[in-house]
Order: C-alpha cells, then sequence, then structure tokens
C-alpha cells in the first residue's frame, strides 16, 4: 500500500530518464516504486483539487486511494513513444480513477435539480433587490431552508459537474494559453481524427458560452482549470470565503452544462 503522506518527491536528479527506459524494457519492481513515489504528490495535488467544494461524505484520502491505482494503470499502460507526456497520461488516468469512485458513490436526483432552479431563482431576485450578491444565510432566509441545506446543494451540484462534463470540461491544464478556448486542451495525440474533430467542436461550444459569463465566474475557470488552484486557494485571491467560490463554481457550471445540452452534446 502506498501512501499519500509518505516519501517525498525524488526529484528530476534521481528520476532520470534511464530509469524509464529500464523500467518500460524491464517492468522491474524495484523501478516501478521508484516512478510511483515519484508521482504521488500528483495524486494528492488531484485529489485535493477534486475534493474541494464536494458533499462532506466524498473523503479526499477515498480518492488518493482510488488515484493511486490510476497511476499503476498509467505506469503499466503508456507508450514512451507517444507524443503525450506520462504526466499528462497520468493526470487522465488518476482523475479517471478518481472520477469513476465519486460516480459509485454519487447520484443526482431530479429533486436536486429543482432545488437548484430555486436557488437560482432567490439569487437573481436577491441579486436585484439588494444590489449585490447575495449571501449563504440570505438566500437560506429566503428560501425558508438552512444554511447547509442551500450548501449542500452547490456542493452536490460541484459533484454531479465534475462526473456529468468530464470528457467536455475537464483536462489537464494547459500551459502557456491565452484564450478561454484553451482552457480545455484536447488529448489528439491518442485519439482518432474524429474525435477529435468532436472535441473541436465541443470547445468551440463551451468557449463562445464561457465567453457570455460574467468576468469573475471566468476568472474562478481560468483560476481552477488553468491555474490549477484549489477552491480554498481562490477564495484567498478573490478575498471571499471557499463556500461562495463553490457557490459560483457550481452555478457556473450548470450554466456551461445547459449550452451543452442545448447543443446535443449531454442529454437533459
Amino acid at each position: 500500500m502506498y501512501h499519500i503522506a509518505g516519501k517525498a518527491s525524488l526529484g528530476g536528479r534521481i528520476l532520470t530518464e534511464d530509469i524509464w527506459q529500464k523500467y518500460f524494457q524491464t517492468r522491474d519492481a524495484d523501478l516501478r516504486d521508484t516512478l510511483i513515489q515519484e508521482y504521488l504528490p500528483l495524486v494528492k495535488q488531484v485529489a485535493g483539487r477534486l475534493a474541494m467544494g464536494l458533499p462532506s461524505h466524498v473523503e479526499e484520502e477515498e480518492l488518493a486511494a482510488c488515484g493511486i491505482i490510476g497511476l499503476l494503470e498509467a505506469l503499466e499502460r503508456y507508450n514512451p513513444s507517444s507524443e503525450a507526456s506520462f504526466k499528462t497520461f497520468a493526470t487522465w488516468r488518476i482523475r479517471g480513477a478518481m472520477l469513476d469512485e465519486l460516480r459509485r458513490i454519487t447520484w443526482m436526483p431530479r429533486s436536486m435539480y429543482q432545488r437548484l432552479r430555486r436557488l437560482q431563482e432567490a439569487e437573481q431576485k436577491l441579486s436585484h433587490s439588494l444590489g449585490r450578491e447575495p449571501s449563504v444565510q440570505e438566500l437560506a432566509l429566503e428560501l425558508g431552508w438552512s444554511t447547509e441545506a442551500v450548501e449542500q446543494v452547490y456542493a452536490q451540484m460541484n459533484c454531479y459537474s465534475l462526473i456529468s462534463l468530464e470528457s467536455l470540461l475537464f483536462a489537464p491544464a494547459a500551459t502557456n494559453v491565452d484564450s478561454a478556448e484553451e482552457l480545455f486542451p484536447s488529448d489528439e495525440s491518442v485519439a482518432t481524427p474524429e474525435e477529435s474533430l468532436e472535441m473541436e467542436e465541443r470547445k468551440e461550444i463551451l468557449a463562445r458560452a464561457i465567453e457570455k459569463l460574467p468576468e469573475r465566474e471566468k476568472m474562478i475557470l481560468a483560476l481552477y482549470y488553468k491555474e490549477e488552484l484549489t477552491l480554498r486557494e481562490i477564495a484567498q485571491i478573490l478575498n471571499i470565503t471557499t463556500a461562495r467560490v463553490s457557490q459560483i463554481h457550481a452555478r457556473c457550471i450548470f450554466n456551461l452544462r445547459e449550452e451543452m445540452q442545448k447543443a446535443g452534446y449531454l442529454e437533459k
């Protein structure tokens, strides 16, 4: 069993190209363990980002354990001749394993959509009357809910968004990108021409939908998916609570999901 809090990264000075080549030639268990230890921080990073803003019953350590399985699969299946780096390939596998676990333990009933609709309507009403965004407490009072119930709706929506939009939005973050479209990089090195074309169409639809969002929502998307910050780190940058970031993120993803439904890429 590999523990996330175990060894620190061995670093580039030890993890050499020679080790990679020897491992892929011999599949030596000791070399595999060296590689696993090197990429455990990546597992922890992905787990930490997914766990933020999710329902309380989703434990980060459980996601990390699933991520290790994804890392092991990546080591076994990665093709060194691929144009994609191992880190990119491993991130997809790690995240996929975690999302499989979320899919197993999470179910989004229709009533939750109805509650989210009511929440959005209350947001719009209070924003108009107050001249600013309402707090969770104000939303709870308007709806006659507890603050915990309001936060639960947003957390559940965040969780469901990760599952239902994983192939559309939740790719590893791109580097050196400047446009909203490039928040959603494709992995064209492992896709067929037809799949690549469909991905480009999806990216165009999402890019147009993102351009319609308020600036702060676009910033939160960029910080989360492009800069790979956690919701807590984003909250510190924007000087708002983590719960508020989760709230804005859930609303934003819900709106993007509706755009994808209109385009026929997601079922209603």
